[in-house]
């Protein structure tokens, strides 16, 4: 019999099986900025994908506009482009932020990385293989695991 196919993860809250892995940043440029999202499905070996990615529009409906960078560039200039107006992948995921919810109800679900700052393979708290000592938390549940004496030393953890 193959258990890799077996669910590793049950919600509490409604008994789903399946994460969803949310990623939000901000684009600077210049005065303005611009959020952003992008989610996908988190498989039971702990590799995710995104599948969507949306530009969230700050506005009164707090709608969402979905498209790629290169559809929100506006330039009607004949010049070329000033620096402002260039959008660069970012490489600094300080100020980025990552959720793991249940696909189903949209619970939230505490979970660490497999490499320190949020590095590495996704390993949620809840998943029958999950392991503290082999995980270093994200930012939001150091807390949490310190109090749980979950945080390893020599981690580089606040």
């Amino acid at each position: 019999m193959n258990h890799d196919n077996l669910s590793k993860f049950t919600c509490k809250k409604c008994g789903g099986h399946e994460l969803s892995v949310i990623h939000t940043w901000n684009i600077e440029a210049g005065a303005e900025s611009e959020s952003w999202r992008e989610w996908g499905p988190l498989k039971n070996d702990h590799h995710w994908k995104y599948e969507f990615k949306e530009k969230i529009e700050k506005n009164e409906d707090d709608e969402v506009q979905r498209g790629d960078f290169g559809s929100f560039e506006d330039d009607d200039s004949e010049s070329e482009p000033e620096e402002y107006e260039i959008h660069e992948p970012e490489t600094d995921r300080e100020d980025d932020e990552f959720f793991l919810n249940c696909a189903n109800c949209d619970q939230p679900v505490e979970f660490g990385w497999s490499q320190p700052d949020r590095r590495g393979l996704i390993l949620p708290v809840e998943f029958s293989d999950f392991d503290s000592q082999q995980s270093w938390p994200d930012p939001k549940y150091i807390e949490n695991w310190r109090q749980r004496g979950w945080l390893r030393t020599g981690n580089n953890q606040s």
